[in-house]
């Protein structure tokens, strides 16, 4: 029994708090042995791995077939990924002999069949593409009937761009007006710094109404694609006068001491919807004494609606491509006069005199023919952006703090008609219209082609209008809150042709309430009266003189400089002229 071997039990070293070996145990025997600790909470995915990252076989799985089979065997080693290769076995023998052998069957032939009908040399109406002695090529799609030939894949590049719109440049706008060197900049204001501005207004004060009103057509309700009108030739002019030629601001001005700012409802809606804006655009500063004019320029901006100026890739500037109908200017003046036209065809059951003459057709008397009348209704309107503590009652002069200033500004306003129909309440509208150019070219957005979706997917129409002229509607949206309108008509009017610019049909129309119309593009009146008083109480610090307000074209930004008193003064004339050289042409027809 002696000559029996012993056996003697290892100290066994207990580890209560995780794998492997305990502090305690004597590492002497484990050097230069890599070692990652583990968690007893950790799962261990696989215990051993035979196959590597370069195997073959490993390749062909994930390349081909092996998608599902990536999700279990596809995943890298999860523990010891970063140690040393200590474990690592170092095969001695060379084993690039080694092949696996694959028991899939062999890829099929692809076979020539004759073709039995049709030309021999072209690939006929859903047929495939033929190769020499009129042999066709079973899994190549060719001619008209292509999947992905022609008709497919132009209808995909034609709507996301293609492979070949990632390479191109991105759309470059360029500034409304050129500054020169004798413009000083006084400030850049960045759109991020307007995004939490608020204000209220609690006081508006009614001027009185000037001028004319067409009553609706309540005929064009049941216009449709199915049902559509055209829109008539019109010779009606509707003046946009800036605020400091305006005879019933300057007799304001004259009369009324308190009030110390004169603008445009055009004005004051860009300021508001300045930070949904994209395209550049600019306005005047007036500063005499202590009046504050907010001007546009003549022929600017302002005077012509843009068309797609928030799509991907808008339309293209007048420099970019001069002639074409479809640039950037030449759709500003074809909108531009379609508004005009559509206003004057849906207001034709009759007209309505306000209670004051138009002030811009005190000139002119019925004999003089050549004489152009403005058959425009306005609306003037005094609102206040005094500073008022919290609490405080609009009403109630005295409890106004009395080192306080008082603000109030005078805003020219428009009414495009109203509703009579029956016991029902008048309304008054503000009318304007959307407009197709060619859902083919270049800067339309993506759009549907209203005369076939119009009817049948609304919805789908009006989000993509929403998104490519979110600036444009939203400057409606503010115009029309401003002069009080209890409605929105905004039509959808196509070209007749897409090659032809003077002929247009109307295929429908959509109403809104202008907060209604605001909240879908996720602004509110608050917001924009929170510009308008930053910016106004800027300018009413500035001294003497002649300003200008414009947004940087390619950054969200809005720059004020100070520019010479005669500036502008004798471009007008030019600018109106070069602004859309097609503009007055086409308002004649």
């Amino acid at each position: 029994m002696s000559d029996l071997p012993s056996f003697t039990l290892p100290t066994v070293f207990d580890n209560p708090k995780g794998w492997g070996p305990s502090t305690s145990q004597p590492t002497i025997n484990y050097k230069d042995i890599p070692y990652v600790p583990f968690s007893k909470g950790d799962k261990v995915n696989r215990v051993a791995n035979w196959f590597t990252s370069t195997d073959g076989r490993d390749q062909r799985d994930g390349g081909r077939g092996g998608r599902g089979k990536q999700g279990r065997d596809g995943v890298q080693q999860t523990y010891g990924s970063n140690a040393a290769s200590a474990f690592v076995y170092q095969a001695e023998e060379d084993e690039k002999s080694f092949s696996v052998v694959d028991n899939r069957g062999a890829a099929l032939k692809k076979i020539g069949v004759r073709a039995v009908h049709g030309d021999r040399t072209r690939g006929g109406r859903g047929g495939a593409a033929r190769g020499p002695g009129g042999m066709q090529r079973l899994g190549h799609a060719g001619g008209r009937g292509g999947k992905f030939a022609g008709g497919g894949g132009g209808g995909f590049r034609r709507r996301y761009g293609g492979w070949r719109d990632f390479g191109r440049d991105q759309h470059r706008r360029f500034a409304s007006v050129k500054p020169t060197e004798d413009w000083e900049l006084i400030q850049e204001i960045e759109f991020s710094r307007m995004a939490d501005l608020s204000f209220s207004i609690r006081h508006v004060k009614e001027m009185g109404m000037y001028g004319k009103v067409g009553v609706y057509d309540h005929l064009y309700d049941r216009v449709n694609t199915r049902l559509e009108r055209p829109l008539k030739a019109s010779n009606t002019v509707r003046y946009n006068v800036t605020a400091s030629e305006d005879p019933v601001l300057a007799k304001i001005a004259s009369s009324n001491s308190d009030i110390k700012v004169f603008a445009t409802d055009a004005v004051i809606a860009m300021l508001m919807a300045s930070t949904v804006s994209f395209s550049a655009w600019d306005i005047v500063i007036n500063r005499v004494g202590d009046k504050l004019f907010l001007d546009k320029r003549d022929g600017g901006p302002l005077d012509f609606p843009s068309v797609n100026e928030n799509a991907t890739e808008p339309p293209p500037e007048a420099g970019d491509k001069a002639g074409s109908i479809n640039s950037a200017t030449m759709l500003a003046a074809e909108s531009r006069d379609i508004i005009r036209k559509y206003i004057k065809q849906i207001t034709s059951k009759g007209t309505v005199d306000l209670e004051h003459a138009n002030p811009f057709n005190e000139d002119s008397s019925e004999s003089d023919a050549d004489k152009s009348v403005d058959d425009n209704a306005y609306r003037y309107r005094v609102f206040d952006l005094s500073a008022r503590p919290d609490g405080s009652d609009d009403e109630d002069e005295a409890s106004a703090d009395s080192s306080t200033e008082r603000c109030f500004m005078a805003v020219r306003t428009e009414i495009d008609g109203i509703t009579m129909s029956g016991t029902q309440k008048q309304k008054q509208l503000f009318i304007r219209a959307l407009t197709q150019h060619d859902i083919n070219a270049t800067g339309a957005g993506d759009a549907l082609d209203w005369r076939t979706k119009l009817d049948t997917q609304r919805a789908a129409v009006i989000a993509i209008e929403n998104k490519n002229n979110s600036s444009k509607i939203a400057r409606w949206a503010f115009q029309a809150l401003l002069a009080d309108a209890d409605q929105m008509r905004i039509g959808f009017v196509s070209r007749a042709t897409p090659r032809d610019r003077t002929r247009h049909g109307i295929l429908g129309f959509q109403s809104y309430t202008p907060s209604d119309l605001l909240a879908q593009h996720k602004l509110n009146e608050f917001k924009g009266w929170g510009i308008v008083k930053a910016i106004v109480d800027m300018c009413l610090q500035l001294d003497e003189g002649r300003y200008v307000i414009m947004r940087d074209p390619n950054r969200s930004v809005i720059c004020m400089y100070s520019v010479p008193p005669g500036t502008f003064e004798n471009d007008d004339n030019d600018d109106a002229s070069t602004a859309a050289p097609a503009a007055d042409d086409a308002s004649e027809l």
